[in-house]
């Protein structure tokens, strides 16, 4: 099946001269460009969190920041909490 598409010829042109640096149609191009990014993502899948790996777990429940301008005092907020 064939489909065409409607660039603008700056586009078109950009998309030439890319293909032509690489021996490549502007079509071979496009197509291998399309097919790149219609496969399934390779990327890994989010590892688990690990109270382990974080230096900061510790912390964690130690307090509740119910204050509003808690994130711009935070550090200050957080020498409250913090024994």
């Amino acid at each position: 099946m064939t489909h065409t598409l409607s660039l603008p010829d700056e586009v078109y042109q950009r998309i030439k001269a890319y293909a032509a640096a690489r021996g490549q149609t502007a079509e071979e191009a496009v197509a291998a460009w399309a097919a790149s990014i219609a496969q399934p993502s390779q990327e890994p899948a989010e590892a688990a969190y690990n109270p382990a790996d974080d230096p900061l777990a510790e912390f964690l429940g130690m307090g509740e920041l119910t204050d509003p301008e808690a994130i711009r005092r935070h550090d200050e907020v957080f020498a409250d909490i913090v024994p």
